[in-house]
């Protein structure tokens, strides 16, 4: 009976603070409600008593707009990438207001740009790459970039309410590479299968164009071997080439190898490795790619139709194929020559003079007085003049008189001196040397 008072005191206690617990539960969600409202009425009133020192009502709408985007969207700014094909008739100016950009962001852009690079570089076919921001219906660039060239690219870019333009370009490296193969049908063909750019493919043929007739003299199973310089970028792709450092033909049985010398004067040449120059007065064909459809010697002439004298070579080429001048000299003639047609002549010394006929049309900068290098192009087959078809007439003149450039002995090219054979060996060493370590195909 003695615990009573304070069990009953107890039970008196826990009744009060279920009832204490169940009020504060009922009015809970109700008192968060109202701080909230307290909160926001507080925010209202600061901007109501901040209006007044705006300088007009857009200020106050922006303001607006600013807490609207803190609370409900803080990453309001969308970007939108796109890559934009340039067409026929585009310009960046026309292509930037289509993506709805102000005239003037687009004059700041210009005045960027300008200052870097002539924008009608700027060519058909090439990809524009834009990331675009879009921002309370308003549109501007954030960064824009295309390819100026093989090794260049344009990149502008926003930055602090301008813009900045840089201009990055691949770095190239000088790769020796190693091509070698075997013929089955021609030079152009087999060289190509094994990776060898066709530049260096026509430099090769010119180079064993003294020595060796690619129209006629080719056999099946006949081998080849390039070794010259390109410059790779970081990725491995080739954007130019460099020089041949040796060259290699097994034709029918005969070898020739042959290697670049620069001599004292900067002349450079190739030699065997003997040293002697593989070049000579002549080339034994002006032309690549051409079969030969006339010899040299009497013929019933297609057009007149009696038996005539042909005094030249002719070779069979389609319209537009390029024709070299066969030595060095000066050209003495470039213009229309009766039935010759478009025609071309050239004095390379005292006792040789050689005739190209029939052209379609004359190489850059050909007209008399030029002085041209061996290899040169000089004009286009054609069939100007009197003519059947498209092909190139080639005359060699010895003291003036036409002679079978087919069957001419020509004189060889210089030889080394004993010295220049010291440098020359040791050159021969060193191509070999990276010719070892070099990349290679075939």
């Amino acid at each position: 009976m003695l615990f009573w008072p304070l069990i009953n005191y107890k039970l008196l206690n826990e009744e009060k603070y279920k009832m204490k617990k169940a009020t504060y539960d009922k009015y809970k969600g109700k008192f968060f409600i109202l701080c909230g409202l307290i909160i926001l009425a507080s925010l209202v009133f600061l901007l109501l008593q901040k209006k007044t020192t705006l300088k007009s009502s857009d200020e106050f709408n922006k303001e607006i707009n600013n807490l609207y985007s803190f609370f409900v969207n803080k990453n309001s700014n969308l970007q939108n990438k796109k890559i934009i094909k340039i067409k026929s008739g585009d310009s960046l100016q026309r292509i930037l207001l289509k993506e709805g950009i102000p005239q003037s962001e687009i004059n700041k852009i210009y005045s960027k740009i300008i200052k870097k690079f002539d924008l009608k570089k700027i060519q058909q076919g090439q990809d524009l790459k834009i990331i675009l921001n879009k921002n309370n219906n308003q549109t501007s660039i954030s960064r824009l970039s295309f390819q100026l060239d093989s090794l260049s690219t344009v990149h502008l870019y926003s930055n602090q309410n301008d813009y900045a333009v840089k201009i990055i370009k691949k770095n190239l490296e000088k790769v020796n590479f190693l091509a070698q193969g075997v013929i089955q049908n021609n030079l152009y063909g087999s060289a190509s299968k094994v990776g060898v750019d066709p530049e260096i493919i026509i430099e090769f043929a010119r180079i064993f164009g003294f020595e060796i007739d690619f129209q006629r003299d080719i056999r099946a199973n006949d081998e080849f071997k390039i070794f010259y310089e390109r410059y790779e970028d970081d990725d491995g792709e080739a954007h130019k080439n460099g020089n041949i450092l040796f060259a290699y033909m097994k034709n029918n049985g005969r070898e020739i190898t042959l290697y670049r010398y620069t001599d004292a004067k900067k002349i450079s040449g190739y030699y065997t490795a003997d040293g002697k120059s593989i070049e000579k007065a002549l080339m034994k064909t002006p032309i690549n790619g051409a079969r030969l459809s006339s010899v040299f010697g009497f013929r019933k002439h297609p057009i007149l139709g009696y038996n005539k004298l042909h005094q030249g070579t002719d070779f069979a080429a389609p319209r537009g194929t390029p024709v070299m001048a066969s030595g060095s000299g000066t050209v003495e003639r470039a213009s229309w020559f009766g039935a010759y047609g478009k025609y071309v002549s050239i004095r390379h010394n005292s006792t040789y003079k050689t005739a190209y006929a029939h052209l379609s049309g004359f190489g850059k900068g050909i007209k008399a007085g030029t002085k041209v290098q061996q290899g040169r192009v000089i004009g286009y087959v054609g069939s100007t003049g009197r003519s059947t078809g498209p092909h190139l007439h080639y005359e060699v003149l010895v003291n003036n008189k036409r002679v079978n450039s087919q069957r001419l002995n020509l004189p060889s090219g210089r030889s080394l001196s004993k010295q220049e054979m010291q440098d020359f060996n040791n050159q021969i060493k060193k191509i070999k040397e990276l010719a070892t370590s070099s990349k290679r195909n075939g």
